[in-house]
């Protein structure tokens, strides 16, 4: 399964003049060692394979959605919205180039949210993300999991329209500079 955050975090590294501003909520990375579990993976394509679309379902309220209750119907019909992507997407994937060891090249203003409830893997590499990004500001949502914006939305909303408005601001700066 695709990691989020990795094509926002290609076209800011390939095209920085291109991005304004980026905000990242529970984002993967290309290039970080042991985010990826190959007993998860292992299990999503067995699920894949089979046609199964009870059981990445399951999987994924255990595994990412864990900050919910076991019967969590929000996040499981958010779950089950994505399971055609990943049953089409998941034998064509190709890994992107890597991009965990080019973080500090970023130069745009960066707000990277995390899940405090989101798999150690995911929180571990969020955080040493963060502290590589220049400037980076770091939310942790105490009450989320991978899935903040079902959480705790409103908590998820401020720091990117706060984001928002800074790099709007950044812009219209750069544009009287160069005018």
């Amino acid at each position: 399964m695709g990691e989020p955050g990795v094509p926002a975090l290609s076209l800011t590294l390939d095209h920085p003049a291109r991005v304004a501003g980026l905000a990242l909520v529970c984002p993967g990375v290309t290039g970080y060692e042991g985010l990826a579990s190959p007993e998860l993976t292992a299990e999503i394509g067995r699920l894949a394979q089979a046609g199964d679309m009870d059981g990445p379902v399951a999987l994924g309220l255990r595994t990412w959605a864990a900050a919910g209750t076991g019967d969590d119907p929000a996040a499981a019909a958010q779950l089950r919205s994505a399971i055609p992507a990943w049953f089409t997407d998941f034998p064509h994937e190709v890994p992107g180039a890597p991009a965990f060891d080019g973080l500090g090249e970023l130069a745009v203003p960066c707000v990277l949210l995390l899940g405090e409830h989101d798999q150690p893997e995911v929180v571990r590499c969020n955080e040493e993300m963060a502290a590589r990004v220049p400037g980076c500001r770091l939310v942790r949502l105490p009450g989320s999991d991978h899935t903040p914006t079902l959480r705790e939305p409103e908590a998820v909303a401020r720091p990117v329209l706060e984001l928002s408005a800074r790099a709007g601001t950044s812009d219209r700066s750069r544009d009287r500079s160069s005018g």
